[in-house]
């Protein structure tokens, strides 16, 4: 059983201002607010989680990839989350559209990536623990082509 401690602090400043961070039990402190999608430095929640599930999901990848034997070269993923109200009119990330780009070190079938992404997808812990949908739009790179 894994466990993870995570530290947050919020304050107010005298001129009103506030600010939060949040500090991992490594020690790696960030800069969090709510709105701040395009503040340098500065990460939203929403934003964290998106790209926890995207993180979570390329580790299942490379982890079933290595299974069949097969050496990733390159993952690029740009992810979307979308943040509106769900069925029961709470605001929530509803879905997430996952776009990764991969490189294998041999030639790979369009059938074999999506099953290795669909065993990911299975295996992702993070992925397993939200109701958000998860879709995923996967395409190989041009080297690892069959």
């Amino acid at each position: 059983m894994a466990k993870y401690i995570f530290k947050i602090r919020w304050e107010k400043a005298p001129d009103g201002n506030e600010s939060y961070s949040w500090q991992f039990d490594n020690g790696v402190i960030l800069k969090a607010d709510r709105g701040a999608a395009m503040i340098p430095g500065i990460v939203e929640p929403e934003a964290a989680f998106v790209a926890s599930l995207a993180s979570c999901h390329m580790l299942s990848f490379m982890a079933q990839a290595a299974k069949r034997g097969l050496s990733v070269i390159r993952y690029h993923d740009t992810s979307t989350g979308v943040l509106e109200k769900n069925r029961a009119g709470r605001i929530c990330v509803t879905r997430v559209l996952l776009q990764p780009q991969v490189e294998f070190s041999v030639p790979v079938d369009m059938t074999t990536l999506q099953e290795l992404q669909d065993a990911a997808h299975a295996k992702c812990f993070i992925a397993n623990s939200s109701t958000a949908q998860v879709m995923i739009d996967s395409t190989l790179l041009p080297a690892s082509v069959i």
